[in-house]
């Protein structure tokens, strides 16, 4: 069959070039960064070539060189260059993959080695998968031709080619390469000599005009390739298929890796039918993950992309609101025992004037914070924490289209953020209490699973935007499948309320919610052992304090206290010492 005659070719791409412009050198079915079982897919659909530029790595799978392998055993030409491409590429060229561009030739030559040079962050699908970061062979590009163009010296780009390789590659920027704060001594890139002064002033004037995107010029000429192969022929000559082997991983990780309906509830791939292989499945959803390191991303739930509100069964009442002035201490608060909405609790705050995306990154901007990434796509689900610079999340976070799933959530404030500690206050209602401690949510249309506290109060404080909050009374935790009392995640439901089925027999229909809108200056008490979910449409900010049941108070339903003092008995007797053992043998803890 001649490569007209089949299908079109598949281009697997992201950050390192826009699909619009890529579409302009060659007609191909463009397709998300590859991840494990891209490949595989792909190579089932018989195209006239594969071409792989940009990859997810790191948190996601990684496409995997036996499938690789698979679709050069069916006769495919797989091109690779650029990022992900290259290093396949480099790896697999003995087996017949075609290596295109500089980037993949010094992999080949051994001149480069590290995964870092080609990672870099960027927005997600939604997006337009715009870069954050500057890849490091685009940096060593830009520097050579910079010298070559006598706007700096060899010392300057050798000491600049250092500092950019010891940050850590979403942080590779020009404007953090160049600044001489970021240096790490103080005689880096000639920072306290005139001369480098200078070539640095040179070389800030030259980069808009001058900076080399070496990935992008490979992408272009793998597609240039890849067209004048398909239309003439004329390329590198086809290697002979090698023998493929259907090793028990293969079936296992691969073949079996697109169930219908996406990953399996407890995050494992399906294992093949009893009978053998794998029945023929519908394929599953491409990731579109925030980082070519493979920061899980979005999985949309519906035909529109739209993300389902979190909604209840039956009609919630709603919480009742009291001024802050009705209030008179934190034992008059908890005595309630109920949820309340509080007004006038933030009046004297100037976080509600100055929290905004510009104030954030000028006073925090280069801070490090723990944000989460959600693998399944679902806030429903397990997260994986990432340290990332504040200015990057909040590039995330502002970027078009749906957000990205990601959150940063209950961030000790106090300790990592203190810049923002003056813009706050401890409200008037939380007079007499115990030790507080103080945590920041930053999000962009999040959702937190409904879950209860079985140790500490809570005062949810909005700052910008509002959060819709339902609640559960302890009385109803029967109903709302908590995770078993020995897991660290006891205390969170399982419960999927954005596709909860509102049916007569739906057990859910025996509960008492309670529902609020809690809108910028506004506080939400939420007492020990209330389940809640919180919903924040749009860019919300808020902080939450927590605070230590006041002594005396021992109404707290016993089998809610049971559960939770049992099963953290058993998590710190058994299941972390088993947990740590595990870590060590394997080598998990570094």
């Amino acid at each position: 069959m001649s490569a007209a005659s089949r299908r079109p070719p598949v281009i697997f791409l992201g950050p390192t070039l826009p699909v619009e412009r890529a579409s302009r050198i060659l007609r191909a079915d463009y397709r998300p960064p590859a991840e494990l079982g891209s490949v595989y897919r792909a190579a089932d659909e018989r195209p006239a070539a594969i071409g792989i530029v940009d990859g997810y790595f790191e948190r996601v799978p990684a496409v995997w060189h036996k499938e690789i392998l698979y679709a050069l055993s069916l006769g495919i030409r797989v091109y690779g260059a650029a990022s992900m491409g290259a290093l396949r590429a480099a790896e697999l060229a003995p087996f017949g993959m075609i290596p295109v561009g500089e980037v993949a030739r010094q992999y080949r030559l051994g001149l480069l080695t590290d995964d870092d040079e080609v990672a870099v962050l960027h927005a997600p699908a939604q997006g337009g998968h715009r870069p954050l970061s500057e890849p490091m062979v685009n940096i060593r590009a830009t520097l050579d031709a910079a010298v070559r163009a006598s706007v700096i010296g060899e010392n300057v780009a050798a000491a600049l080619t250092t500092r950019a390789k010891n940050l850590f590659y979403p942080d590779r920027d020009w404007q953090t390469l160049l600044d001489p704060a970021h240096a790490d001594h103080a005689d880096d890139a000639g920072s306290g000599d005139p001369e480098a002064r200078e070539q640095l002033d040179r070389l800030r004037a030259w980069l808009p005009a001058g900076a080399v995107d070496q990935k992008r010029l490979d992408a272009e000429r793998l597609l240039a390739e890849m067209g004048r192969w398909l239309a003439t022929g004329d390329g590198p000559p086809q290697a002979p298929p090698v023998p493929f082997e259907q090793t028990e991983n293969w079936r296992d990780f691969v073949v079996g890796d697109v169930a219908p309906g996406g990953p399996a509830a407890d995050g494992m791939s399906p294992r093949p039918s009893a009978a053998g292989g794998s029945p023929r499945q519908a394929p599953r959803e491409e990731s579109r993950a925030v980082n070519s390191d493979g920061r899980p991303g979005i999985r949309d739930r519906s035909e529109t992309g739209a993300r389902p509100p979190a909604r209840a069964v039956g009609r919630p009442a709603e919480v009742p609101r009291r001024h802050v002035s009705d209030i008179g201490d934190v034992r008059e608060l908890e005595r309630m025992r109920r949820p309340v909405l509080i007004e006038g609790a933030l009046d004297d705050w100037p976080a509600l004037e100055r929290w905004n995306p510009g104030y954030l990154r000028e006073r925090t901007g280069q801070t490090r914070v723990p944000v989460e990434f959600y693998p399944s796509g679902s806030y429903y689900g397990g997260w994986v924490h990432a340290p990332l610079r504040m200015d990057r999340y909040l590039d995330i976070l502002t970027s078009p289209g749906e957000a990205e799933r990601c959150y940063l959530a209950q961030v000790p404030l106090l300790d990592l953020l203190p810049e923002l500690a003056d813009d706050l206050s401890v409200p008037g209602c939380l007079a007499g209490g115990p030790e507080l401690g103080l945590a920041l949510f930053l999000g962009r249309d999040t959702v937190t699973a409904l879950h209860y506290h079985s140790n500490e109060q809570a005062l949810l404080c909005q700052v910008s935007g509002a959060k819709e909050v339902l609640l559960y009374p302890p009385r109803d935790h029967r109903f709302l499948s908590y995770h078993p009392w020995y897991s660290y995640r006891f205390n969170f439901s399982r419960i999927d309320f954005s596709a909860l089925p509102d049916t007569p027999d739906s057990p859910l229909r025996r509960t008492k919610p309670l529902r609020c809108t809690v809108r910028a200056g506004e506080a939400l008490y939420i007492p020990l052992y209330w389940g809640h979910l919180v919903e924040g449409p749009g860019l919300t900010s808020s902080v939450t304090f927590f605070w230590r049941p006041t002594a005396g108070r021992t109404w707290w339903p016993p089998a809610m206290r049971l559960r939770a003092a049992v099963g953290g008995a058993v998590r710190r007797r058994f299941v972390s010492p088993v947990s740590e053992a595990f870590n060590r043998r394997f080598g998990l803890n570094d």
